[in-house]
């Protein structure tokens, strides 16, 4: 007696969307500067800047329409 059963798969896209590749390169902008991260105002002024980006990458990522 044969077996027989159906495999269903979810299609993913190879790459990412522009929007989430912003995203992963302002946290490894963040990585980065918290690994050479100094108590200076200039290193805590940048730091804080990457992290306004990415907020608002994120949010535009998030506010991207559902296909």
């Amino acid at each position: 007696m044969a077996v027989s059963f159906h495999v269903c798969s979810d299609s993913f896209p190879s790459r990412l969307h522009p929007q989430a590749g912003h995203v992963v390169e302002k946290l490894a902008c963040l990585r980065s500067s918290e690994e050479a991260s100094t108590s200076s105002s200039s290193s805590i002024c940048q730091i804080l800047d990457n992290i306004q980006e990415l907020h608002e990458s994120l949010e535009k990522l998030i506010r991207l329409p559902v296909t």
